[in-house]
C-alpha cells in the first residue's frame, strides 16, 4: 500500500455540500492522502435513473477532491442495500490500495458491535423473531430491524436511517470477507435522505426535485464545481429530471408482456407481476404506477428496482450468479494525478482485473462479458430518458483524466 487511502461508496446524485463535508472529513480523520470512490452506475440504489450519468458524476467527484473513481456495475448499483454494499466493499477491498472505508451514519455511536454479532451468528431467538415478522407480510429489511429490536430495544428506530442501514451492510461485508480496511463512521449532517425541502445542507432528493421544478436555489446546496457540471448537463439536454420518457417505455413493455414473462426478471415474483401489469393499464404516470404497486411487503424502492431489472432484462439466474460470484473486474471511470499513481499500484496488486475500456471485459471471462453487457444495456436505457441522448457511446468512452 503506497499511503493511507480512504475508500468511499457513493451515488453523488448529485454531489452536494453534505457529500463534500463527508469527503473532507474522511481525509482529515484518517490522514489519507487519497480518496477512492466506488460510484453507482446510471441507475441508483432506490431504483431511479440518476440525474446525470456516471461519467458526469465522476467528473463532479474529481472536481470536489476524489482521486480515483471506480464503477459499481448496474446489477449491484440498483439493488437492495445488502447487494449494493457487498459489491461496493468487495471492489474497494479488491483494489488492495484502500486502507480505510468511510461511510455516513445518522448515529455512528449506536451499538453496532452487538448488532453485527447477532447478524453474523444468528442466535435462535433472533431467527424466531425474524420468522414471525416475515409472516406479517413485512419486507425483509423491516422484519430484520423489528427482530433486532426485540433483542436490542431501539434498534428498529436506529435502522430507519438510510445511512445506518447501509453502514451496517458495509460492516457486515468487511467482517464476513475479512477485508483489511478500517471502518471510519462519519456523522451525517444536514437534511435526511428523504427530505424534499431545500435547506442549508439539502438532501440529494430535495435538490433533484428543485432542479426538476426549475428552482435555481438548488444549486446553492451544491459545491460550485458540482453545480457547474449539473448546469451544463441541463443546458445540453444531458440530465434526467423527469420520468415521462421512462414511463412510456416501461408501460409498453409491461403491456406487451404476459405476467409469466414479467416474473422471469430479478426480484419479481409472489404474484407482484400481475399487479405490475394490470396497474400499467390505468396508471397515468410512473408515479401513479409505483403508488398502485406499493404495499407493506413491496415498498417503493423495491418496486422501482423491479422496474429497472425488468427494463434492463436482468434475469433471476444472472441476478443470483452476480450475487454469488461477485464483481469480475474493477472498471476505472476517472482519475487525477494521485489517482494515476494509485492505478499503477492497483494493476500490480489488485486481486481482480483492472480495466479502463468496456471491451476489455470480454477478454476476462464470459461471466465478466455478461456483467458488462448489462452495464451497456443500462447505459443505453438511461440515454432514452434524456432529451439529447448519445446512443452507442458507452463502449467507446475513455477514462476521465482530471487536472486542476
Amino acid at each position: 500500500m503506497l499511503f493511507p487511502t480512504i475508500g468511499i461508496v457513493a451515488e453523488y446524485n448529485p454531489l452536494h455540500k453534505g457529500h463534500l463535508h463527508h469527503l473532507e472529513q474522511a481525509k482529515e480523520l484518517t490522514g489519507a492522502r487519497a480518496a477512492v470512490v466506488v460510484l453507482s452506475s446510471n441507475f441508483v440504489q432506490r431504483g431511479e435513473a440518476a440525474i446525470m450519468n456516471k461519467h458526469q458524476r465522476a467528473e463532479t467527484a474529481l472536481k470536489c477532491g476524489a482521486d480515483l473513481i471506480l464503477e459499481l456495475p448496474l446489477p449491484y448499483s440498483s439493488h437492495n442495500a445488502g447487494v449494493f454494499a457487498n459489491a461496493a466493499v468487495d471492489i474497494l477491498g479488491a483494489t488492495k490500495v484502500v486502507s480505510h472505508i468511510a461511510y455516513g451514519s445518522e448515529s455512528p455511536d449506536w451499538q453496532t458491535d452487538r448488532i453485527l454479532d447477532i447478524l453474523i451468528h444468528e442466535p435462535e431467538p433472533f431467527k424466531l423473531f425474524l420468522k414471525e415478522e416475515l409472516k406479517k407480510g413485512k419486507s425483509f429489511v423491516q422484519s430484520r430491524a423489528d427482530a433486532l429490536d426485540f433483542i436490542i430495544p431501539g434498534t428498529a428506530s436506529h435502522l430507519k436511517g438510510s445511512n445506518n442501514t447501509l453502514a451496517l451492510s458495509y460492516l457486515l461485508r468487511i467482517k464476513r470477507k475479512n477485508w483489511n480496511m478500517i471502518p471510519v463512521p462519519i456523522h451525517r449532517i444536514g437534511s435526511s435522505y428523504n427530505d424534499e425541502n431545500l435547506s442549508e445542507i439539502s438532501s440529494a432528493t430535495a435538490i433533484r426535485r428543485a432542479v426538476a421544478a426549475g428552482d435555481e436555489a438548488a444549486f446553492g446546496s451544491m459545491p460550485a464545481s458540482s453545480a457547474e457540471v449539473l448546469k451544463r448537463a441541463l443546458k445540453n439536454g444531458r440530465a434526467c429530471t423527469e420520468t415521462n420518457r421512462m414511463w412510456l417505455i416501461l408501460r409498453s413493455m409491461l403491456l406487451r408482456s404476459s405476467a409469466e414473462e414479467i416474473s422471469k426478471y430479478a426480484e419479481i415474483g409472489e404474484g407482484i407481476e400481475f399487479l405490475m401489469k394490470s396497474s400499467a393499464l390505468a396508471a397515468k404516470s410512473y408515479e401513479d404506477w409505483v403508488a398502485s404497486c406499493v404495499s407493506k411487503r413491496y415498498p417503493r424502492g423495491r418496486i422501482q428496482r423491479q422496474a429497472v431489472h425488468f427494463m434492463t432484462g436482468l434475469s433471476h439466474w444472472d441476478n443470483r450468479a452476480f450475487q454469488r460470484v461477485g464483481p469480475p473486474y474493477i472498471r476505472v471511470l476517472g482519475m487525477n494525478d494521485i489517482g494515476r499513481e494509485l492505478l499503477r499500484n492497483m494493476k500490480k496488486c489488485a486481486i481482480l482485473p483492472v480495466i479502463t475500456r468496456c471491451g476489455a471485459a470480454a477478454g476476462i471471462s464470459e461471466y465478466a462479458k455478461k456483467m458488462m453487457d448489462y452495464e451497456l444495456v443500462g447505459s443505453e436505457m438511461w440515454e432514452s430518458f434524456v432529451s439529447n441522448p448519445e446512443f452507442g457511446r458507452e463502449h467507446a468512452r475513455s477514462v476521465i483524466k482530471y487536472t486542476e
